[in-house]
């Protein structure tokens, strides 16, 4: 592990570390064979238990398939795998209101066998073998990968911190779960260059996973290398919603987004702005997770065992639409346009005679709840911004005294919220979900330390939203010796509800891939004609895979 150019250029920024696993080439040999790196972002496998929101299972067939053909196509030597973060989401889940324990509540003693079982939900579904009918998981084809490719392509596979699996840095039982049963990495036998890295970035200290094999390594923040040109991390450390405010206490350092990237502080405070539980938990976790947990448990309530399996009843027919429309709930973006798809729901309802009373008045019930239970949280307060804090302190009593005058006027009134908020977003404003030039320019790619060790592409994912942006620098002095920067975000492979025509829903969804070569110069005697033996075959692009849900919805 280097934390110096070995063609004397300069030095990596203090703090940051490179992994260099056994086995592999080194970025800066210029003998290396043929490299391929592939980047997934934002795959969010959950438990199932308030619905799936990952890409379905025959998706990831031909997504295996493609890095096959494309290792075999370059005559691959050495294939990277990124996932950068959030891949086994343990926020989106029944267990938390299930058992009545939340993500910020880690000193509860019931806290740990919640995430083990959640991991345990994860594991059944995404990477056990298949039942008969299903199509595999994302994990059993990645398990099944190096013996699909062979012995002639050697494949590290590696896992980012996402702010929806920081859970698992919480329980090393959990994290060894992940590590084993979904990449298929025994946790003795990670390597010694991998353990070193780890703990030099989070730490400070290479030996933090050494001393003990079976202390269970976190997942690392990010991950570069030269040969690709590729920097890559969550994104995570730029939205306030989704990162911990750590105030300064003592000798410790403190930081808020606005500080920007900053791996020295960060080290000093062992990464807790982004292993600590963040207001965006109390929403995911707490009110929209908990909301599809109780109103589906109470809505089948109403049908009973015996009812099951009984002649079909507009009742039943009704109910099982809407336990459809729950698991499908948290797709919907911005978030708040869910809450107001449901208000409508039960409006819906209310024309539809007496015999739907019962359905329409737990929805409305468990979605007002949901909401007051969330604005009684002293942690939903006590995350939130300072801008957020002034809105949550005046909505409180508002919705306090909207509750008095009856659940019509309240859901009325939460409606137009909601819709108000869903135009400024998407309507009357249009706000560009791009970041600005200016703010591109504080990525850790662009800045100059980075750009003259090499980095050239900043790949991040978190925001859900697939984007490329190109960017120029007046450095170096003279034009012919300056290069080309690219931004590049992964998206999601999480379906999400997208509004049709006529007013109408949809589940749809964008998965992407960044593919990076870097190859061996091509000999053949026409082309060293025409080619410097001495420059590689470089070249990267992205593989948009646009997928339709069969998940009809006749709202």
């Amino acid at each position: 592990m280097s934390n110096a150019n070995l063609n004397n250029q300069k030095p990596l920024p203090k703090d940051f570390y490179l992994l260099n696993q056994p086995g592999f080439a080194d970025p800066d040999d210029p003998d290396r064979p043929n490299r391929l790196c592939i980047c997934f972002s934002d795959v969010h496998f959950t438990d199932g238990t308030v619905g799936n929101q990952s890409a379905d299972s025959v998706v990831w067939e031909n997504v295996f398939n493609r890095i096959q053909d494309l290792c075999t196509l370059h005559n691959i030597q050495e294939l990277t795998l990124l996932l950068v973060g959030d891949v086994a989401d343990m926020i989106r889940t029944a267990e938390w209101s299930e058992n009545g324990v939340y993500p910020w509540e880690r000193d509860d003693s019931r806290f740990n066998g919640i995430l083990q079982k959640i991991m345990q939900g994860i594991i059944d579904k995404h990477s056990g073998e298949p039942k008969p009918c299903d199509k595999p998981g994302f994990f059993y084809w990645l398990k099944k990968l190096p013996q699909a490719l062979g012995a002639r392509v050697k494949i590290q596979t590696l896992v980012l911190l996402g702010n929806h699996d920081k859970e698992m840095f919480a329980d090393d039982a959990t994290l060894k779960m992940f590590y084993e049963q979904c990449l298929g990495q025994p946790v003795p036998e990670l390597t010694e260059a991998y353990r070193r890295w780890v703990g030099k970035m989070y730490f400070g200290d290479e030996n933090h996973y050494l001393d003990d094999t079976q202390h269970v390594p976190w997942l690392p923040f990010y991950w570069a290398d030269r040969g690709f040109r590729l920097f890559v991390t969550h994104g995570q450390w730029r939205d306030q919603d989704n990162s911990r405010v750590i105030k300064a206490q003592g000798p410790l350092p403190g930081w808020q987004v606005s500080d920007g990237w900053n791996l020295d502080t960060w080290r000093q405070l062992k990464y807790a702005p982004f292993t600590a539980a963040c207001f965006g938990d109390t929403v995911a976790a707490g009110v929209l997770s908990g909301f599809i947990y109780t109103t589906k448990k109470k809505l089948n309530a109403l049908i009973g065992p015996t009812q099951s399996n009984q002649q079909t009843t507009p009742v039943k027919v009704e109910i099982e639409r809407l336990c459809k429309t729950l698991d499908e709930l948290d797709l919907y973006r911005p978030t708040y346009a869910a809450v107001g798809r449901i208000i409508k729901d039960t409006w819906r309802l209310r024309k539809k005679g007496k015999e739907f009373a019962g359905i329409r008045k737990i929805i409305e019930d468990e979605l007002l709840n949901s909401i007051h239970t969330w604005l009684g949280w002293d942690f939903t307060l006590e995350s939130a911004t300072p801008t957020l804090k002034i809105g949550l302190r005046i909505a409180k009593p508002i919705v306090s005294v909207m509750s008095l005058l009856g659940s019509t006027i309240e859901l009325g009134f939460l409606y137009l919220m909601m819709w108000g908020m869903t135009q400024l977003k998407q309507g009357i404003f249009n706000f560009s979900d791009a970041p600005s030039y200016k703010d591109m320019k504080k990525f850790p790619t662009f800045l100059e330390a980075y750009r003259d060790y090499g980095f050239r592409i900043h790949g991040e994912g978190h925001t859900h939203i697939p984007l490329q942006e190109e960017l120029y620098f007046k450095q170096p002095d003279k034009p012919e010796d300056r290069k080309s920067y690219t931004y590049i975000n992964f998206g999601t492979w999480r379906d999400q509800i997208v509004i049709a025509q006529k007013g109408k829903y949809r589940r749809r969804g964008v998965g992407r891939a960044l593919c990076v070569l870097d190859l061996v110069s091509d000999t053949s005697v026409e082309c060293i004609k025409e080619k410097d033996l001495n420059k590689r075959g470089y070249a990267y692009w992205i593989e948009d895979i646009l997928t339709w849900g069969d998940h009809f919805d006749r709202f």
